[in-house]
């Protein structure tokens, strides 16, 4: 059986793990190849225009598998951290891929840690692999062994790799002394052609960027315990814990913080709103930069902001001691 995972939103995150999870169940894995103009005006022709640019994005690579594979692998994952759920959009999009392209093979059983922990997981899991066998014990080892690839993945992301090095092989960059905190979605920044190779880009610029998937959790969450009430989300709480991070380090190496968001996404507007207050308020007051990308955005102008930015951190890294912030309040 060939089943298809379309290459967008939680794709960079999961991928390892879901392709070990149903390889060790028989399952021939297809995903769907990486964004190109075709895959995007697709997303842009199916999608509505309400929906966000990286959901666009992943109807686009939906469409692209369309016809090449048995089943749709789209699992419901409500939630991946206990008491914290996914974004709306992500929890919706087994029944928006099968109202608009009119598909019945969609794997969609939900993943869901909100309130059930480690047992929401497995019970997710056990639902999906029931799909290709009735021998639970076998559910059981599969998971296992994907959960290892999973944690080797995750590794290899803190050690400074990239999705796209681990997941297509391509040559990790030369390693820089200055350093930009590039904060976003995973979906944005792992994927170089829709956000316009951003990481390229900066280190072109003699920069090298971390991003939330570098930082251990362990870090991020004791950060976020700053705020006096962490957001719902997952992934917003991993970005803010990241910005907070390198605040309290004080990092020399660290000069500036990129925001990467999507057009139209609400989690973003007030993430952004709360990094950028607490930056403020830093001793160093470090730059900040807000990007937003959707499918207008243009790599001119991109390319302008960040040479921008970046005689700003320089400038900013030079006389920054005698520098005053501005007293800003969160």
């Amino acid at each position: 059986m060939r089943v298809g995972i379309p290459r967008g939103l939680l794709f960079y995150r999961f991928f390892i793990l879901w392709k070990t999870f149903l390889e060790e169940l028989g399952v021939e894995v297809v995903a769907s190849p990486p964004s190109n103009k075709a895959i995007i005006q697709h997303g842009l022709i199916y999608g509505v225009e309400e929906i966000c640019f990286p959901v666009k994005v992943f109807l686009g690579h939906t469409y692209a598998l369309l016809g090449k594979v048995d089943a749709l692998f789209i699992p419901r994952i409500v939630s991946f951290h206990k008491r914290e759920y996914n974004c709306p959009k992500i929890l919706g999009l087994p029944d928006l891929v099968r109202n608009i392209f009119k598909v019945d093979n969609v794997i969609d059983d939900e993943v869901n840690m909100r309130d059930r922990g480690i047992r929401g997981w497995w019970e997710g899991f056990l639902q999906i692999g029931r799909r290709f066998t009735s021998n639970e014990r076998k559910i059981a080892q599969a998971l296992h062994k994907a959960e290892k690839a999973h944690q080797a993945y995750r590794e290899k992301l803190r050690e400074g790799y990239l999705p796209e090095n681990l997941i297509d092989g391509r040559p990790p960059l030369s390693p820089r002394e200055k350093k930009v905190v590039l904060l976003g979605h995973t979906y944005l920044l792992s994927d170089s052609y829709i956000n316009m190779n951003i990481v390229r880009k900066i280190h072109d610029l003699g920069y090298s960027v971390i991003t939330p998937d570098m930082v251990p959790e362990t870090q991020t969450r004791k950060a976020l315990q700053k705020l006096p009430k962490a957001s719902f989300w997952t992934i917003s709480n991993e970005i803010v814990g990241t910005a907070f991070t390198f605040l309290e380090e004080q990092d020399s190496k660290v000069r500036g913080f990129v925001h990467l968001v999507s057009f139209e996404c609400g989690p973003d507007s007030l993430v952004g709103e709360v990094v950028e207050r607490y930056i403020k308020r830093s001793n160093r007051s470090f730059p900040y930069l807000r990007l937003e990308i959707d499918e207008h955005t243009g790599e001119a102008g991109l390319v302008t902001r960040l040479e921008a930015f970046v005689d700003m951190m320089e400038w900013r890294n030079a006389h920054h001691a005698g520098y005053i912030p501005t007293s800003f309040a969160p």
